[in-house]
C-alpha cells in the first residue's frame, strides 16, 4: 500500500500534548491533521441536557461526566465526517498514542492484509476474544479478528487511543451514537451492540503513556462494576 488513508488526531486546542505528538509522527513519517476535540467543561447546558444519564446509570453503572461526553462528541463528529465526505476508511488517534517500535511498516502491513469484511481495527485495546486464527505481521505482531460476545455481555475492547475505521463501520457507530450515553471506547468496543465487523493488531501497536488525563482533570469519572 502506497499510500496510508487521512490520519487524523483528536487533541484538544491548545493542548500541551500537540507538541510532542507533532514531534513523535515527524520523526516517523506520519502524516497527519489534528481535530479541534470538544472541551467537556465547556459544553452548554442544552448539550448537557441531551445526554442520557439514566441510561448510563442503568448501563455501565455510572454517568459520564464531563470530559466523557466532549471525548464522545468528539470521535462522533468524525464518524459524521466521514459519512458526509464520503472518506471510504480513516486512522483516528486519540493525541496520547505512542507509536511502538516499527509501528510504521506493521501498520502499513495491517492495513494490506485486512479483509474487505472489516469495518474496525484497533491499534491499542484491553482484552477481547479473538478467532482461532491470526494472520503475522512484521515485529512479532499478528493481525486477529475479535468475536462477538453474547448480545447481554458486559464484556469491551476498552480503548478509543487508535483505530482504523471503514464508512460502513462509521454508519453501523453512527446508527448507537444518540443520544449520547455511553463513552467514546463503549461505543467503538461494544462489538456485540454496534455487529460491527472488529480486527485488532496484537501486541497492541500504539503504547500506554504517563501522560495525565486530560479527561478527569475536566472532572473525575466513576466506574461502575462492568469494569470488575
Amino acid at each position: 500500500m502506497s499510500s496510508l488513508p487521512p490520519v487524523i488526531v483528536i487533541s484538544l486546542p491548545g493542548s500541551s500534548r500537540r507538541a510532542r505528538i507533532q514531534a513523535t509522527f515527524d520523526e516517523i513519517g506520519l502524516p497527519f491533521e489534528f481535530h479541534d476535540a470538544v472541551n467537556g467543561a465547556e459544553l452548554s447546558d442544552e448539550t448537557l441536557a441531551r445526554v442520557d444519564q439514566n441510561y448510563a446509570e442503568k448501563e455501565w453503572g455510572h454517568g459520564l461526566n464531563k470530559g466523557e461526553i466532549g471525548c464522545a462528541i468528539s470521535h462522533i463528529q468524525l464518524y459524521e465526517r466521514m459519512v458526509e465526505q464520503g472518506l471510504e476508511e480513516a486512522i483516528i488517534l486519540e493525541d496520547d498514542a505512542q507509536p511502538s517500535e516499527s509501528f510504521m511498516q506493521t501498520l502499513r502491513e495491517m492495513l494490506s492484509a485486512l479483509p474487505k469484511r472489516a469495518e474496525i481495527a484497533f491499534l491499542h485495546h484491553g482484552k477481547a476474544k479473538s478467532w482461532p486464527i491470526k494472520r503475522g505481521l512484521p515485529n512479532g505482531h499478528k493481525l486477529v479478528r475479535y468475536r462477538y460476545p453474547s448480545a447481554k455481555s458486559r464484556r469491551c475492547i476498552i480503548s478509543g487511543r487508535g483505530y482504523w475505521l471503514s464508512q460502513a463501520g462509521a454508519q453501523k457507530l453512527l446508527e448507537l451514537a444518540y443520544p449520547i450515553r455511553m463513552p467514546a471506547d463503549y461505543l467503538t468496543g461494544y462489538i456485540q451492540r454496534s455487529h460491527i465487523h472488529a480486527y485488532g493488531v496484537e501486541p497492541n501497536l500504539l503504547l500506554e503513556t504517563d501522560t495525565p488525563s486530560e479527561i478527569d482533570a475536566v472532572e473525575k469519572r466513576q466506574y461502575g462494576g462492568h469494569m470488575n
